[in-house]
Parts: C-alpha cells; structure tokens; sequence
C-alpha cells in the first residue's frame, strides 16, 4: 500500500501501515515500542531511507495510544535512529545501518560482480535494460489497478486472470500466428516454470536440441523423463529424425536457436507439424528471444 505523502517519483522504500513490531518486555509501552523499532532497524529489517508509516495509522494497528507511539517516534528521532521532516514524513536515518554479521559480510563479497566498463554488451539473454519503458508500464499498471474489480485481489484462478488470458489470445494470433483460446492459456512464471509443469503430465521420451540450453534437459530429466538429441546445423534441429527416434514430445527453439540464433528452416517446422499429427505427439516451443530481430522480419509460432 502506497502512502499517499510520498510522489511516483520517488525512489524510496515505504512499509505502508503493515510494519510489524514484536512488543514484548519488561518498561512501559512506549519504551517496549523504541525497543521494537531499534531491534527492526538494527537487524536491518528496515533499511535506511525506509519511510515509516504514520504514528498515528501504527498507533491504530497496534492498538496503542496516539500518544504514545508519537513519543515514541520523538525520542527515536531525538536519538538518531529515525529523521522527520514537515511534509515527507519519518525515516530510518541514513546512518542508522544495520550490524552484518562476517558471514553475511564474506558472502557479498564473493558474490558482488566486478565493475565492467563495455561499450557493447553482446551476453546472451541479458536486453538492454535501460531501454525498458517504464513510465508506459507505470501508466498501464495504475489503469489496471484502477479498473480490476475486488475479486481480483483475492485468491485467483491458477490459471491466470481471465482478463490477462483473453488479451494474450488476441495478441499471440496478432503477433505470433497463433489460434488459441483464454481457456487454453495457463499463464507461467517463464518457460521454465512451464517445462516443470509439462514434466508432470508428459511420458517417456522427448526430443531435444542436441545442444542449447541445458536446463531445458535437466528439467525433464529431473520428472524422470528420457530425453534424446535431435542434429542441430545452421538451419536448426533436423527434425526429420523424429521418426527414428520414438519420442512423444518434441522441444524446440524454432524462432531463435540458442546458441546459433538462427529460425528453423520452413520445411524442418513443416516436418515437425506432420510427425505431431501424424503420431499425435506434443511440441514444445520455447519463443527464445523471438522478438528480438535485427536483420529478418518476424517469425511466425510452429502452429
């Protein structure tokens, strides 16, 4: 929950009026209050910057006086450990930092990248991020908070809303060549989550690339599937093997191999649709970076 003294252009963390305080020994309320407080900016459960929620709105949600929770916030402020100002509300100050623990410690520091000064990232799966539009997805995100009805904050259908699986319906037939329905949409955390989803229901064997993403075989080798490599060259997998091979799936990056980045060929996916209708087997598509072109317009779903 947003507060609403603080602007969308602000940068800085809000716990809104859902801060949690274990209020427990010996002292009054008030100094049982400080105690908490302290303990949760130590501890580093609030971090510096931190915006606070009003005393007045804690002072409800914990069932205390008014009163008391504005001493308490006073006296944490007369001691350094929160900043108030008329207008923006109260902090965690900024040298209020929590105690780290050497392990704690050790661990950022072999786990913190080295700076890297590059004019040109070519890493695969990592877009240019600064490019992402976010003031369009900020417009989109409170449009779509505004309009959703109540239902929508409660416990949803695993399948995804409805209204996120119809406007996906209408895009994939737009943009990917696809004919579905919403209710043969299932919306996933990214395709491994689907993967782990499919290992489920899938038997025996599945084609795989014979080299690319390796987690895609763990995956399904990880739901005690077998799996068994299709030839990749320049144009894709060759999926002309698929008959020789006895799968019941096939999984492909048909539109961006991986790590080739070429489409597969018409008549390699051509192939692989004739074996699914011809042996009723199921084809796994992982749109691998296909909206990312640069020198070929867009390819179109295996569908």
């Amino acid at each position: 929950m947003a507060d609403r003294g603080v602007s969308s252009g602000e940068a800085e963390a809000s716990v809104g009026t859902d801060l949690h305080l274990e209020l427990s020994g010996r002292g009054s309320r008030r100094e049982q209050l400080m105690l908490a407080l302290r303990e949760a900016i130590t501890s580093g459960r609030l971090a510096p910057g931190t915006r606070l929620p009003p005393y007045r709105t804690l002072a409800v949600d914990l069932g205390i006086a008014r009163n008391t929770m504005g001493e308490a916030y006073a006296e944490l402020v007369a001691e350094g450990w929160l900043t108030a100002r008329q207008g923006s509300g109260t902090h965690v100050a900024s040298r209020a930092t929590p105690l780290p623990t050497p392990a704690a410690g050790d661990r950022a520091r072999r786990s913190a990248p080295e700076a890297r000064q590059v004019a040109y990232d070519f890493m695969p799966t990592s877009p240019d991020a600064s490019a992402f539009p976010r003031s369009a997805w900020l417009r989109s995100a409170r449009r779509a908070l505004n309009d959703a009805p109540g239902d929508a904050f409660g416990v949803g259908d695993p399948r995804g809303r409805v209204e996120l699986r119809t406007a996906l319906t209408e895009y994939l037939a737009r943009a990917r060549g696809v004919r579905t329905a919403p209710h043969r949409i299932v919306v996933c955390a990214g395709f491994a989550h689907a993967l782990r989803i499919l290992g489920e229901v899938l038997e025996g064997t599945v084609a795989v690339e014979s080299y690319g993403l390796a987690f895609h075989r763990s995956l399904l080798t990880g739901a005690g599937l077998r799996t068994v490599p299709l030839t990749v060259d320049a144009d894709g997998a060759r999926t002309a093997e698929l008959g020789a091979v006895g799968a019941g799936a096939v999984l492909l990056t048909p539109a961006h191999q991986f790590p080739t980045g070429g489409p597969l060929r018409p008549e390699r996916r051509t192939a692989a649709v004739d074996w699914a209708r011809a042996t009723g087997a199921v084809v796994l598509e992982d749109d691998y970076d296909g909206e990312f072109r640069y020198d070929r317009e867009p390819v179109g779903a295996v569908q």
